[in-house]
C-alpha cells in the first residue's frame, strides 16, 4: 500500500510543476511592456497628474502620455505575535512624489533622448526635463524563462 501512495504522491506534485529553461525553476505566463517608467520626484507646492514621454533615436520620435500616480513606500511592520497562526502586516505611505509607465511598442535595447513634460490638473506645465538613458531588456521570471522586452526608468 505504501509504494502506491508515494506513487500518486509523486504523481500529484509532478501535474503542478512547470520547469523554466533553468530547470527546477517555474516560469509563469507574466509579460512585461516595452516603455519608459517615471519616477517623479516630490515638488513642494506642486501636484503632477500626468506627463508626456518624447523618445527619439536617429531622428525618429514616438510620444505617449500617462496620468501619474502618488509614490509609496512601505512603513514599519507590525504583527500579532511570533507564532506561525500569527499575522504580520505592512502600511504603504506616500512619498509625495509619482510615478508613471509610457509604454513604447517599438522601443528597442538602444540608447534613447527621453523628454518628460509634467503637467497638473489643469494642464498646466509643472516640470520638464531631457536626458539620455538607454533601455535595457528586463525579464518578469528571470532571463532563464526568456520573454526580455526593452525598459528604461527616468528618475525627473
Amino acid at each position: 500500500m505504501l509504494p502506491v501512495v508515494a506513487l500518486g504522491i509523486a504523481v500529484l506534485t509532478a501535474c503542478g510543476a512547470s520547469e523554466g529553461a533553468a530547470g527546477g525553476r517555474a516560469c509563469t505566463m507574466i509579460g512585461a511592456v516595452p516603455g519608459i517608467s517615471l519616477d517623479v520626484e516630490p515638488r513642494p507646492g506642486r501636484t503632477v497628474a500626468a506627463a508626456t514621454v518624447t523618445v527619439c533615436r536617429d531622428g525618429a520620435c514616438r510620444t505617449g502620455e500617462t496620468p501619474v500616480f502618488p509614490a509609496t513606500t512601505p512603513g514599519p511592520q507590525t504583527c500579532t505575535g511570533t507564532g506561525p497562526e500569527d499575522s504580520c502586516s505592512v502600511e504603504l505611505r506616500e512619498t509625495g512624489g509619482w510615478y508613471g509607465f509610457v509604454p513604447i511598442d517599438d522601443l528597442r535595447e538602444a540608447p534613447y533622448e527621453v523628454t518628460v513634460v509634467l503637467t497638473n490638473a489643469s494642464g498646466g506645465e509643472v516640470g520638464r526635463t531631457t536626458q539620455n538613458t538607454a533601455a535595457q531588456l528586463v525579464y518578469p521570471n528571470g532571463p532563464e524563462c526568456g520573454g526580455g522586452v526593452p525598459q528604461a526608468t527616468v528618475a525627473v
